[in-house]
């Protein structure tokens, strides 16, 4: 048999770096801490998969999706049912108009028949980070949102997204730096710019003994063609 020869100058004979990627996850969709744990170390243990600054500790990025951990957000007093809570994971750039860009979340989530039931400053960290990671580092929240009783889990699912590209397109048109890292009823995403390694140590929340899951997603992105930033850390 006659394998024909790549095109161009690409050769996939070259073809050996890439991100660290894996998952946990319980078989039975049960719950657990120790789903947490293994996702974490198993995140550590790829931190070769991607690079690192001069200062040893802003990294080309991580972060992990995992299924919303219900009842953990009881800071905020939150009038909708058990398991019917959406949560928005937001980056505000520093030095920018805070309150409108919440304005913008809220518009867009009241669009699609969502309401904004509170605001929380997810608890991080900074010393957890290098220099680099620190001095680009966003505000960090939370904006938790609750749907009619009569509307379905799917439903819900649908319109947070639809919340979200009103919120991106809002902010893009606004020219302001929001991003949104996620926003669902269903799965949230906890990332930064720094070594796989860090990222429990950066955010509270993954310490956290009642943050449990039946299963996560960890990622530590591998950097090509684009330099490291917060919201390229993580895919999901």
């Amino acid at each position: 048999m006659i394998v024909p020869r790549p095109p161009g100058l690409y050769d996939p004979r070259f073809e050996h770096d890439a991100c660290g990627i894996g998952f946990v996850a319980d078989s039975a969709g049960r719950p657990s801490r120790a789903i947490v744990d293994g996702a974490l170390e198993a995140l550590g243990r790829v931190r070769h998969r991607g690079a690192v600054a001069a200062d040893h500790r802003s990294g080309d990025g991580a972060g992990v999706l995992l299924p919303l951990p219900q009842g953990f957000f009881t800071d905020i007093d939150i009038a909708a049912p058990a398991g019917r809570v959406g949560v928005a994971v937001l980056f505000l750039p520093a030095g920018q108009d805070r309150e409108r860009m919440h304005a913008i979340v809220e518009g867009a989530s009241l669009a699609e028949g969502l309401e904004i039931l509170g605001w929380r400053l997810v608890p991080v960290d900074p010393s957890a980070l290098g220099a680099e990671a620190q001095a680009s580092a966003p505000l960090i929240e939370q904006a938790l949102l609750g749907g009619s009783a009569g509307i379905d889990m799917d439903e819900l699912e649908r319109r947070g997204f639809r919340a979200r590209k009103r919120t991106e397109r809002d902010a893009r048109e606004a020219r302001l730096q929001l991003y949104v890292a996620s926003m669902s009823f269903r799965t949230i995403t906890y990332k930064a710019m720094c070594a796989a390694d860090q990222l429990a140590a950066f955010y509270a929340d993954l310490r956290d003994p009642r943050f449990q899951a039946s299963f996560c997603i960890f990622h530590q992105r591998y950097s090509t063609n684009t330099a490291p930033s917060w919201e390229r850390s993580h895919p999901f």
